[in-house]
C-alpha cells in the first residue's frame, strides 16, 4: 500500500489498517515545467503579496481564514491578497483578488507574481497546492492541523493554529524570507522524483 503521507498513513492505522503490512510514504510532486522560481525576487515592500489556490470550495480548504485575510488587507494597505480557483459561497470577499480556476502553466506563472503563498487547509491528505506554491519559489505560511499538508511544508514555511496566530506567522516569513526561500528542495518537490519513487515500488513486485 501506498501513502501519499505519513499522516494519512498514521490515520488509517489510527482507524485499524493493519501496520504489519507493506507500505511506502510517496510524497507528491509537481510538474517541474510549470512550477519554477523566478530567477529573482525582490519583495516590494509596499505591496507584499500574498496568495492561494484551491479548486475545491470546500470550507476545510480554510476559508475562515482566506475570509479574515479579505478583511486584513483592507486595513493593512501594504499587503494584497490572491485567491485562484472557486471560492465558498457562505463568504462574499470585498478586498481579494479573485483569479477563476485556471490551467496549468498559466497557474504557475500567476503564483511566481506573487511574494508569500498561504495555506489554511486542514486534515489534507497531502495536496499540490502548496507543493505548487513553493515549487514556484514562494515561502509557505500553512496551518499547523494540514494534515499531510504540513509535512512538506515545515521545511520552508512558517505554521500558524488560527486567525489570531496568524500575523506572527506573517511577520517571521518576511522577517526571515531569504533564508526560508533557500531552504525549499525543488527536486524534492518535483514530479520527476515522485515518479521515481513509484517506479521503484513497482520494480519489487
Amino acid at each position: 500500500t501506498i501513502f501519499i503521507s505519513d499522516w494519512v498513513k498514521n490515520h488509517y492505522i489510527e482507524k485499524g489498517y493493519d501496520k504489519t503490512k507493506p507500505t511506502s510514504v510517496i510524497l507528491n510532486g509537481c510538474n517541474s515545467e510549470w512550477y519554477y522560481p523566478a530567477q529573482e525576487k525582490n519583495i516590494d515592500t509596499n505591496n507584499i503579496k500574498l496568495i492561494t489556490h484551491h479548486w475545491s470550495d470546500n470550507f476545510m480548504k480554510g476559508f475562515d481564514v482566506y475570509n479574515f485575510l479579505d478583511k486584513f488587507v483592507e486595513v493593512n494597505k501594504h499587503f494584497s491578497f490572491t485567491y485562484m480557483g472557486r471560492y465558498n459561497k457562505e463568504y462574499s470577499p470585498i478586498n481579494t483578488n479573485i483569479i477563476a480556476p485556471t490551467y496549468g502553466p498559466s497557474v504557475g506563472e500567476i503564483l511566481r507574481d506573487h511574494d508569500v503563498y498561504v495555506t489554511a487547509a486542514r486534515y489534507e491528505a497531502c495536496g499540490m497546492h502548496h507543493i505548487e506554491g513553493a515549487r514556484c519559489g514562494l515561502p509557505i505560511i500553512y496551518h499547523k492541523d494540514g494534515g499531510g499538508v504540513s509535512e512538506l511544508c515545515r521545511n520552508h514555511g512558517i505554521g500558524f493554529y488560527n486567525v489570531e496566530t496568524f500575523g506572527s506567522a506573517l511577520k517571521e516569513v518576511l522577517s526571515r524570507y531569504s533564508e526560508i526561500r533557500a531552504n525549499i528542495d525543488y527536486e524534492f518537490l518535483s514530479m520527476d522524483r515522485c515518479c521515481s519513487e513509484y517506479e521503484n515500488v513497482l520494480n519489487l513486485i
